[in-house]
């Protein structure tokens, strides 16, 4: 399905952003993987960079620093001869509770949830134009960009930035031949999203039993979505949000007892 597509996936050495990778890589497309870790300390990326040898690359990045973006679109682009899929997928979670966030914090998860994005977009976008092409950009954002959760007061409203993002793209960049799209997952399976919920059955219980469908999320159920909105497939989409969630942002509120006055 993606056969000859050249894509940049950015914190992609574990979870939802190695999922992709290596799925757009069994599609058939040219990858470049990065993060801010060297490549011995990701075996899954060694394993990747053994099977594809011609086809995967890696490149380290810390995306919070200045500079980093274009470097690493400089080496992406020569690596692959090109890119015409970029997934802004690099993001963290962790802060403090709302009375103790500083303006340290802030600068922390925006810059590395918002403005990582912005600027591996702008060095993306300007070699696109300058070669006269133009591509697909694609977001890691969250059922949190759109649905509040205790304790994540600035992951949440760095998601509902990325999801304005989208859609501002989708304006912006359509003259010069970009698409947008954002994929908003709910709870997934992920080192980072564990809380230790592996070890806890008890509060796992609980938080599938809010889930509709009742059941965390796979990395693999989630990169499928990205497959579709990077493939040919998705050529008019554009500017769209797409909550991959099991039917949380269906839903009302959590589970509750339904008595026998309201079935009457």
């Amino acid at each position: 399905m993606l056969g000859g597509q050249r894509a940049l996936v950015t914190g992609s050495s574990r979870g939802i952003g190695l999922a992709v990778a290596a799925a757009f890589a069994e599609q058939g497309a040219s990858v470049c993987l990065t993060s801010e870790q060297p490549v011995h300390a990701c075996p899954e990326v060694v394993e990747m960079l053994a099977r594809y040898p011609d086809r995967v690359h890696y490149f380290q990045a810390d995306l919070s620093k200045d500079g980093e973006a274009d470097r690493l679109v400089t080496s992406a682009w020569s690596a692959l001869g090109g890119i015409d899929v970029l997934v802004n997928n690099l993001g963290t979670y962790r802060e403090p509770a709302f009375l103790d966030i500083t303006k340290a914090n802030f600068d922390s998860i925006f810059n590395v949830n918002v403005w990582s994005a912005i600027a591996v977009t702008q060095a993306v976008v300007r070699r696109a134009v300058a070669a006269n092409r133009g591509g697909r950009i694609l977001f890691s954002s969250s059922l949190n960009g759109s649905r509040s959760e205790p304790a994540h007061t600035l992951y949440d409203a760095s998601k509902g930035a990325i999801n304005a993002l989208t859609r501002q793209l989708a304006i912006e960049l359509a003259a010069l031949g970009f698409t947008t799209a954002a994929v908003a997952p709910g709870l997934v399976e992920t080192p980072l999203t564990d809380f230790g919920l592996r070890s806890d059955p008890a509060a796992r219980e609980a938080i599938v039993n809010q889930i509709p469908i009742r059941r965390i999320a796979t990395v693999d159920e989630v990169a499928g979505w990205y497959i579709f909105l990077a493939s040919p497939a998705a050529r008019y989409a554009t500017g769209i949000v797409i909550p991959v969630d099991g039917g949380l942002d269906a839903q009302q509120m959590g589970w509750r007892p339904i008595t026998e006055n309201e079935r009457k």
